[in-house]
């Protein structure tokens, strides 16, 4: 029995192809059991990744990710804006034509009644304005919490 044994270099240049191999390194390894069982561990490992699925890249990959740390614009919904455009014309068209009729009956009403048709749409105004300011600040605190973990950490 051999005392010296074969290197960890040597062993994995023997699992990886055997057709390179001297009859001196395969018959240490017959007799020898530590070098055999770490050559056979070498052959296994080496199986075992050529079983592995060939891993493919995607080339969209790398714009898809872009496309994802860049704030894209916020879609235009065409049908609102143009459901209240006309609705603000038809408001103003009849606002015009019927002007001294509306103002007629908006006497007419209790004066609960013309607070509430007064104060109604001021406070739905205000009250969007304020979820807005909300979102905004909302958004904002993100933005910097993200800036701030791309920023190095200087202890000084």
């Amino acid at each position: 029995m051999n005392s010296t044994h074969l290197t960890e270099e040597q062993l994995q240049a023997l699992a990886d192809s055997t057709d390179d191999t001297t009859r001196l390194e395969m018959g240490h390894i017959s007799t020898c059991a530590a070098c055999r069982i770490k050559f056979e561990n070498y052959q296994l490992i080496n199986s075992t990744i050529q079983e592995l699925p060939m891993a493919s890249f995607d080339p969209d990959l790398p714009d898809y990710i872009v496309g994802m740390l860049i704030p894209q614009r916020a879609p235009i919904h065409w049908a609102a804006l143009l459901a209240a455009s006309l609705g603000g014309l038809l408001v103003t068209v009849a606002t015009v034509i019927y002007g001294k009729q509306f103002i007629a009956l908006f006497i007419q009403l209790p004066d609960i009644l013309r607070y509430f048709f007064a104060l109604l749409p001021l406070s739905l105004i205000s009250v969007q304005t304020v979820l807005s300011l909300i979102r905004y600040r909302q958004k904002m605190n993100t933005i910097i919490k993200k800036t701030d973990s791309l920023q190095p950490k200087l202890d000084w």
